[in-house]
């Protein structure tokens, strides 16, 4: 039965995969038009897809989004800051006696 389950899983998975990965390919052939980034404090500009901006900002807000959602990472973080600033204090006081 647990491998049954699993099985099951597994070939549900690789089914939503599959139609993500058709939806972002019709995605791309729709949208193969040029455009032009400026990037405005500085004097560049870069000429790409729209398929392409469109993706990279979607995958830089699941980072992010996963990044923010992430509390054990984020506890981690806060943590180790926490000690740094406790470990300076602690070194501050040493070196004053």
């Amino acid at each position: 039965m647990l491998n049954f389950l699993k099985s099951t899983i597994r070939t549900i998975k690789t089914i939503v995969l599959s139609l993500i990965l058709i939806c972002l390919i019709i995605f791309m052939v729709n949208n193969r038009e040029a455009v032009t980034l400026h990037l405005f404090p500085l004097p560049f500009e870069i000429q790409t897809r729209v398929f392409m901006v469109m993706i990279f900002f979607f995958l830089f807000g699941m980072f992010f989004g996963m990044l923010a959602c992430s509390k054990s990472l984020l506890t981690r973080i806060f943590t180790g800051f926490k000690d740094k600033q406790k470990i300076k204090k602690l070194e501050k006081e040493i070196t004053k006696k």
